[in-house]
């Protein structure tokens, strides 16, 4: 739908009244990866396309993203060793590529991530006259301070990392080792961690199930042990994770974990599972259950829906918007109105839907929720007010 034939009071809605935050996007790991512009416009074609750039500075822009929650991956080896070992030919290919994104430890690499994206946002391309800058913000009072610049402030990005593994210095890392560098990240502004993520690390075992597209490739096929859990330093992590006020994202971690988690953790901090779908809608453990949302609820936290088909349906679709529509709806009734957001995972080589297909096309589930009877209050919850409230009363 144009924007020519939109109701006015889904722009209103959408663009004036909502303060739209995205949990979990992937911008970073395509500016590192293909050395992308910030700016760089990308249209969307409808076919998965591991090039694309759904979370670039222009779609975010067009989209009327207010809050970007960047999550930085630090690339496992695993991928190239178990199972893809064919993209080793990229040690002699992209040689350049290669050492970035291999070269040192995880913790070197995504320290290195971090700088790229932070000179892409500063990249003077990106404060152009005529359009909202972007601005890399470090704590919840920088973040206060720009919300409350108006609507024509700056794109809030906010550090974020997805897997533990970006912990690890290199062999022989200690638990004393893991919390320096967590202590690190937060000194760098890292607002959540993502436990897991494809392969165990020194904190979790993860829950993946390998998207239809991706192995429609032959290869990453391999099967997660989900009746593993939490690892004694991963305990460790979390407690200090508490003490420095970093929040806590629940998203690829084994239900044991999980379990393990919402025990340990209780109503002290908020718990986040960013990008995920129902699990009473689609039956994977990579999704919570029904009590899991009313822990997550009682912890303060909150859960995003991931902007996938794939974890939201049991059935393949590439029309998507009906099934997270759906998704939220459940999530509403079972977690309730103010713990429900949305975590888009854009750029992190998902195969987002046909009818949603990147930030610049968010407005259409405004549009939606209102046909589907959502009340402009439900909508501000789900776009960001949720999400707000988690990062004041968790972050710092």
């Amino acid at each position: 739908m144009s924007s020519s034939t939109i109701d006015p009071d889904w722009q209103r809605i959408h663009y004036a009244d909502s303060t739209i935050v995205d949990l979990h996007a992937h911008p970073g790991l395509k500016i590192s990866l293909f050395d992308k512009a910030f700016t760089a416009p990308f249209h969307a074609s409808g076919a998965f396309n591991p090039f694309s750039f759904e979370s670039g500075f222009s779609n975010l822009h067009l989209g009327g993203v207010d809050v970007l929650l960047s999550a930085i991956y630090a690339p496992e080896r695993q991928i190239v060793t178990q199972e893809a070992p064919a993209l080793q030919a990229l040690r002699y290919l992209r040689p350049r590529l290669w050492r970035k994104v291999f070269g040192g430890s995880y913790f070197d690499v995504a320290n290195r991530m971090l700088d790229d994206l932070e000179r892409a946002v500063s990249a003077p391309a990106s404060q152009a006259a005529g359009r909202r800058p972007a601005q890399v913000v470090r704590s919840r009072a920088e973040l206060d301070a720009l919300l409350a610049q108006g609507k024509q402030r700056p794109i809030a990005l906010i550090h974020c990392l997805e897997g533990a593994h970006s912990l690890n210095s290199g062999p022989g890392t200690t638990t004393q080792q893991l919390l320096a560098n967590l202590e690190h990240y937060q000194h760098r502004g890292v607002a959540y961690i993502t436990l897991a993520h494809f392969f165990a690390n020194d904190v979790v075992h993860p829950c993946f199930p390998w998207p239809e597209n991706i192995q429609k490739l032959n290869f990453f096929r391999s099967e997660r042990d989900v009746t593993l859990g939490l690892k004694p330093a991963g305990e460790a992590v979390i407690e200090r994770m508490i003490e420095l006020g970093m929040l806590i994202d629940l998203s690829h971690c084994t239900p044991p974990a999980r379990a393990r988690i919402y025990d340990m953790v209780g109503q002290r901090a908020p718990l986040l599972m960013t990008h995920v779908g129902a699990y009473a809608i689609n039956p994977d453990p990579y999704n919570p259950q029904d009590w899991e949302l009313r822990k997550i609820a009682d912890s303060g936290g909150m859960v995003g829906v991931i902007f996938m088909p794939y974890w939201l349906t049991p059935h393949a679709s590439k029309r998507g918007l009906n099934a997270i529509v759906q998704t939220l709806r459940h999530f509403l009734d079972a977690a309730g109105g103010e713990h429900v957001g949305i975590g888009t995972d854009f750029d992190g080589f998902i195969d987002p839907p046909d009818d949603l297909p990147d930030a610049a096309h968010l407005e259409r589930l405004t549009q939606r929720l209102l046909v589907e009877q959502f009340t402009p209050q439900q909508i501000g919850q789900i776009w960001g007010g949720n999400a707000l409230r988690v990062l004041r009363q968790g972050w710092g």
